[in-house]
């Protein structure tokens, strides 16, 4: 996978309150420059809670659309280990 690193980066992190809020933000910036940036996904981490489970596995979402992580009834709290990853344009052609 080719976020592989920015995966294992944010889910062993210890998510600051903020998180969900400016890492969106930067997706946004991304997106709004015409960059190769399509969406963001969000990818569930290994300990995910029901909630992530429900989330469509393919889903693809404008940053201000995204569910904010960590979801509201997560167990984990700020320990979440489910990130955000952005959705590049030509993976979104394979879909």
């Amino acid at each position: 996978m080719p976020f592989d690193w920015l995966i294992k980066f944010h889910g062993e992190m210890k998510k600051p309150c903020n998180y969900a809020e400016k890492t969106l933000a930067s997706y946004r910036l991304g997106m709004k420059a015409k960059g190769s940036i399509v969406g963001v996904a969000v990818q569930p981490g290994l300990h995910c809670c029901e909630q992530i489970r429900r989330l469509p596995e393919d889903g693809v979402y404008r940053p201000e659309e995204a569910p904010h992580l960590p979801l509201p009834d997560c167990p984990r709290t700020s320990s979440c280990d489910c990130v955000y990853r952005p959705v590049m344009s030509y993976q979104e052609k394979k879909r």
